[in-house]
């Protein structure tokens, strides 16, 4: 008892970058004409985070490509990020290997990771249509590419999980509803690269509002996790009115 007191002393006494023992997990969306590269702590952490690989994979014989990696903001600070090598094409299949060394503490930065939230590290701009994957597979894992994706802080691995692999090129706009079709448990994000007012709604097949929730001068990423399952199963609709525009998304719940 007396060795586990002291070690709770020791853990309040410790700075928040000390204590961030936890994974860290990686996801990529499609936004437009970019793919937002996303990092997800499951924990707080405000300290260096000293290195970051991922591999964005895509099919060749669509013709499309990426532009150069685009960095704004903290992370711009704390974890500079750039290509690593030129594009690999191994039959079809087309790689970009990417590669992030940071030196400067997130909160030098102005900035904070909280547990569970997404943070914003880089987007990609694309040249075509396409789906893009962020890749764990045979060519990645060989020792020669060293490609897997990989994250550590503070010079410790905490690599975590891809949680959002597929950035699809049917995602609408910047709008994705993930999973779908789902079991009344879902989340929904989407973009707005300017300031505007936007009014989110999630309403069932009667047009009853499940749902609702106005943002005034709303700028950057929105995400919101939905449990529906107090709800009657069916078709519920993802109503966006941004500015002048309205989109509408099926959402189906099974």
């Amino acid at each position: 008892m007396k060795n586990l007191f002291a070690s709770v002393l020791l853990a309040a006494a410790l700075p928040v970058s000390m204590l961030a023992q936890s994974p860290v997990d990686i996801g990529m969306y499609r936004n437009g004409d970019q793919l937002d590269v996303y990092l997800r702590p499951a924990a707080d952490f405000d300290g260096i985070v000293s290195s970051l690989v991922f591999t964005v994979r895509w099919d060749g014989s669509t013709g499309a490509t990426l532009g150069g990696i685009q960095q704004e903001g903290a992370a711009s600070q704390y974890l500079p990020t750039l290509r690593s090598g030129a594009v690999r094409e191994v039959g079809s299949q087309r790689y970009q290997v990417y590669a992030g060394f940071g030196m400067t503490p997130i909160a030098n930065a102005g900035a904070r990771w909280e547990a569970g939230k997404e943070y914003l590290v880089a987007s990609i701009p694309v040249n075509g249509k396409a789906d893009f994957e962020l890749a764990n597979d045979a060519w990645t894992s060989e020792v020669k590419n060293n490609a897997d994706y990989y994250l550590a802080l503070g010079g410790a691995d905490k690599t975590g999980n891809i949680y959002k692999q597929l950035a699809s090129a049917d995602e609408d706009g910047g709008v994705l509803v993930q999973p779908n079709p789902n079991n009344g448990l879902f989340a929904f994000s989407f973009t707005n690269r300017a300031a505007m007012d936007v009014t989110v709604e999630v309403v069932n097949s009667l047009g009853q509002a499940v749902f609702t929730e106005e943002l005034k001068g709303f700028e950057g990423t929105y995400r919101k996790e939905m449990d529906l399952t107090t709800q009657s199963n069916g078709v519920y609709y993802l109503r966006l009115k941004r500015g002048e525009g309205t989109s509408t998304h099926k959402i189906v719940y099974k």
